[in-house]
């Protein structure tokens, strides 16, 4: 399918494990998240990184993770990967799901569907 771009459209997800300080390992999230259909994918965090003038301003200092696009790395690892702000500008990074998730690190959700 197609996605439009629109900020007012899009939400930071956290599960109530990652609130109040909380932390959740990534596989655990990742089935929680599993039955969402509103999860965004990496294709959106390429076009983000393509057109940064269009990440919202209000996800500086938190790594914006896309779970509808689950890898493996090199090693085997599951992966996802995450937009984060850093020295000036907007950076991709991945992170296995062996590691834990906290409140910093939240879920790209469409409302379409919501």
């Amino acid at each position: 399918g197609s996605f439009k771009w629109d900020p007012v459209k899009v939400r930071l997800h956290l599960s109530p494990n990652q609130q109040n300080g909380k932390c959740i390992q990534g596989n655990k999230l990742r089935k929680e998240l599993q039955d969402n259909p509103d999860l965004l994918n990496a294709n959106v965090l390429d076009y983000l990184l393509a057109h940064s003038e269009l990440i919202p301003e209000e996800w500086k200092g938190k790594a914006v993770f896309f779970w509808a696009t689950i890898y493996r790395d090199s090693d085997g690892r599951l992966c996802v990967r995450y937009l984060y702000w850093d020295g000036g500008r907007w950076y991709w990074g991945d992170d296995c799901l062996g590691r834990g998730f906290s409140g910093v690190d939240p879920a790209a959700c469409s409302q379409v569907s919501s």
